[in-house]
């Protein structure tokens, strides 16, 4: 299936806000701001999963552009075959919960191939003594985290050969209260012991607010540079393990207050994929970081599952992130506490205020939870939301509902637990956000999503150990909302398919983003709306949509086809049939193949059949080649990049052309040169794409292409 053409433009419109100001940037969804993950720094090449049997990592290389918090990744890793004899190998990589795949390709013998969507899940299946699954070693098992992505790779390797791996993913980068961190593991020690030739990172970040500093606290030797809204970190590593994690720390200037919106508008031949116009933008808020901004109360119910499935560490830790809660509350709001097993116990008849003697009584009450009984989910939404019946409307009420198994008493079938709270919030008449955190691999996972989706809440699925640190950051992320019930609208109507669908409500120190689709470009008002202190408040915003195609921010047509996807996902989880949920995940899985993303639904598969891109550097091995890249001067480049190239046995006179390509795929720009028979040859780039623009700073593959080979070659654009 052809893939889309991705390119994207940028438009800024400043705007102050009456009573919280709203300070915008680039982020991906409300959902991967919450609980992103950390960015993984190199994959494992598994021969057998159970004996802890692998190829060894030799080379690693990891270059990262950052446009605005969100960031492109391009991993690298050079594997080679110590064993004996040629072997196929599956490749395992530890990806965060919020990226998104969006390329795959491998080296072998010098040719690049690479890795195509299909519309089946991912092969989980790792290869071992014991085909079709079995153990599989716990170091590995650690080292891939909860959400790996597997590729297999179908050629044997030679013995004593290389192969490298290459997967290219985007991700939203973690903020708060102006300060953005990038994480990569980069402790190998749990999968290999053997020092790598050479580690190479190399991180750069584009921003249109300030950048005040940048910090790699572990790697004193990293070379950091930093101007207004450009920052920079190399560092590299020769013979040594790789034994320590990669965090980059940067602070945005929190007077940099504003409206900002990004759109792009594509040309015809890109619109493969569906009719909903030829425009995709987005439109980014945040409140003002003012410490002593007000904040609307809450009233917060925890309830936590006191089965005998949740003894041990879960319910440790269960029980720490709910002191966390008690213990962070703001002046103002009020709680309650419900634990359950087959029985439902609460902490008190009904709300209480938060005091310091509360909080100690709670305290109490939880350190004498203990586990035992079976699963009562209904009886615990049951006594917790007539708890809200005298609650007004202009405070934020929430549920956090955490469990780790399946209904076993009270109300059983899925639907009925649905219908019971459903019924119960018609009754209260309350205005609810119910928030259900499943702990371990028994949860049921439709009935959470589905309850947090109808009650305006997110749905999150833990391992036992993270229980503690997810819900505690997730309860500081919530804890000062400053506007519910949020809405947008654009006048003229010309943006449709937006999401998130709903729209979180807005909370301080916190950023939203909501991405769409527009059919022509225009001058437009957005009109967004909330609930703040018992009064409607809606604001007016200018946005330009964009009539030009730039290739600046690639990663918006497909941060719109993921956050889609999610959306799609929800309802596939929620459908009332097998005939509505098939349609849905069709659709899912269309969405994935035509705009290269993965999703649960979608996967890499190897069917190139031979090289469908060659992306290689010329080597002085490769005697027989008839046309090479011998060198580009400068590069890194600033101002331009003069690249030469030699040309053999060729005694005629065509037209080359050198297509300057982007680590997403896309090519940004191509220029031409006349060849008349042997000699060296040379093109000037001057660092613009196809709109005349500069190009964003970053990596870009130069290929080169004749009728009588190719050649290509790497270049970074400072």
């Amino acid at each position: 299936m052809t893939r889309p053409y991705y390119t994207n433009q940028f438009n800024a419109h400043t705007s102050v806000f009456p009573a919280f100001l709203l300070r915008s940037f680039i982020t991906v969804c409300f959902l991967c701001l919450l609980f992103a993950s950390p960015t993984a720094a190199q994959g494992v090449a598994i021969v057998y999963a159970d004996e802890g049997v692998y190829f060894h990592a030799q080379r690693s290389d990891v270059r990262v552009q950052v446009e605005n918090q969100v960031a492109v990744t391009v991993a690298t890793t050079w594997f080679h075959n110590q064993l004996d004899t040629e072997r196929p190998f599956k490749f395992g990589f530890p990806m965060p919960a919020g990226a998104t795949a969006t390329g795959l390709r491998w080296q072998r013998s010098g040719v690049w191939y690479e890795a195509d969507f299909q519309s089946e899940p991912q092969d989980t299946i790792l290869p071992g003594g014991n085909p079709g699954g079995g153990t599989i070693n716990n170091a590995l098992v650690q080292y891939l985290g909860a959400t790996p992505l597997y590729f297999q790779i179908e050629d044997m390797i030679a013995a004593d050969s290389l192969v490298a791996v290459e997967l290219t993913f985007v991700q939203l980068l973690p903020y708060k209260f102006g300060i953005v961190s990038y994480f990569c593991p980069g402790d190998y020690g749990l999968v290999q012991q053997e020092p790598l030739d050479n580690q190479h990172f190399e991180w750069n970040i584009s921003s249109a607010r300030s950048i005040e500093s940048v910090e790699m606290p572990a790697f004193p030797d990293a070379v950091v540079t930093v101007e207004e809204n450009n920052a920079e970190i190399i560092w590299d590593r020769n013979d040594a393990p790789a034994s320590q994690d990669r965090e980059v720390f940067y602070t945005l200037n929190a007077d940099d207050l504003g409206l900002f919106s990004l759109s792009n508008y594509f040309p015809d031949s890109a619109l493969t994929c569906d009719t909903f116009g030829r425009g995709f933008c987005a439109f980014i808020v945040e409140p003002a970081p003012n410490p002593d901004a007000e904040v609307i109360e809450k009233v917060f119910t925890l309830i936590i599952d006191r089965s005998g499935s949740m003894s041990g560490v879960k319910m440790t830790q269960a029980k720490e992130a709910a002191r966390f809660i008690v213990q962070h509350m703001n002046t103002g709001d009020r709680f309650n506490i419900i634990a359950f097993d087959n029985q439902i116990l609460s902490f008190k008849p009904d709300h209480v205020l938060y005091t310091p003697s509360s909080e100690s009584e709670a305290i109490a009450y939880i350190d004498g939870i203990g586990a035992a009984g079976s699963t009562n989910i209904s009886g615990a939404f049951e006594t917790a939301i007539p708890q809200f019946q005298n609650d007004l409307n202009n405070t934020y009420n929430i549920i956090l509902f955490f469990t780790d198994g399946q209904a076993t008493a009270g109300i059983t079938n899925s639907e009925g637990i649905l219908n019971a709270i459903r019924q119960k919030i018609l009754q209260v008449e309350a205005n609810l956000s119910i928030f259900c955190f499943g702990i371990g691999n028994d949860v049921n996972k439709a009935l959470l999503t589905n309850i947090s989706n109808e009650n305006k809440g997110i749905s999150t699925f833990l391992d036992n150990d993270e229980v503690a640190e997810v819900i505690s950051d997730f309860y500081l992320t919530v804890k000062n909302p400053v506007l519910l019930n949020t809405e947008m609208e654009f006048s003229p109507a010309l943006v449709s398919e937006t999401y998130p669908v709903p729209l979180p409500n807005l909370f301080k120190g916190i950023q939203m983003l909501v991405v769409g689709r527009y059919t022509e470009p225009a001058n437009v008002e957005v009109n967004f709306s909330g609930e703040a202190f018992g009064s409607s408040a809606t604001y007016h915003y200018p946005m330009t949509l964009s009539g030009t195609d730039s290739a600046k921010y690639h990663f918006l047509p497909k941060l719109w086809a993921k956050q889609k996807a999610a959306f799609l996902l929800q309802k596939f989880y929620s459908a009332s049939n097998t005939i509505v949920a098939d349609s849905i995940k069709t659709a899912i899985e269309a969405l994935g193949v035509c705009y290269g993303v993965v999703t649960p639904f979608t996967s890499f598969i190897d069917n190139t059949g031979g090289p469908t891109s060659v992306y290689e550097t010329a080597r002085e091995e490769e005697g027989d080649n008839l046309v090479a890249i011998t060198a580009v001067n400068p590069n890194p480049a600033v101002r331009e990049a003069r690249v030469f190239f030699s040309v053999k046995q060729f005694s005629g006179s065509e037209t080359v052309r050198l297509r300057v390509i982007d680590v997403l795929g896309t090519q940004v720009q191509h220029l031409f040169a006349v060849v008349s028979g042997e000699g060296t040859y040379e093109i000037v780039w001057d660092l613009k794409d196809f709109g005349g623009k500069r190009v964003p700073p970053g990596t870009y593959w130069l290929e080169l292409e004749t009728s009588f080979g190719k050649a290509v070659a790497k270049i970074v654009v400072r």
